[in-house]
């Protein structure tokens, strides 16, 4: 096991902790999902995003990162069903780099996926 796989399971069980600590906060979902993600943990790391989102479901980033996670998943509604979200609570918070981030991955995604951009946004429902 390299120092970094080291490394990055021990944050994930640090992360882990914080969870079963405080399950109801947002953050710790969170950051377990970015580490998830940095192993390319993906079922793990889309998991902890909804968690994040069942206790801050306004939460632009984890949006933002279910929608990275489900393109590289090839779950194409899902995908652009969050970069919507993402876009749009961006949008509203201001944050013009992210918002122009999220739209512009959100055009590659209809393309990827084969969706038309002036249809209602796919649901996960």
């Amino acid at each position: 096991m390299s120092f970094w796989n080291l490394f990055s399971s021990g944050r994930i069980k640090e992360c882990q902790a914080k969870v079963r600590q405080e399950p109801d906060n947002p953050q710790w979902h969170f950051e377990l999902g970015a580490e998830y993600e940095q192993q390319g943990r993906y079922p793990e790391a889309i998991a902890a995003f909804q968690e994040t989102l069942k206790w801050a479901p306004r939460s632009a980033e984890a949006h933002f990162n279910l929608g990275v996670l489900y393109e590289k998943s090839e779950q194409g509604r899902e995908a652009i069903f969050h970069m919507v979200q993402a876009g749009n609570l961006f949008s509203e918070k201001n944050d013009t780099a992210h918002k122009d981030k999220a739209r512009t991955l959100l055009k590659d995604y209809y393309r990827k996926f084969d969706f038309a951009r002036d249809s209602r946004p796919p649901s996960t429902a």
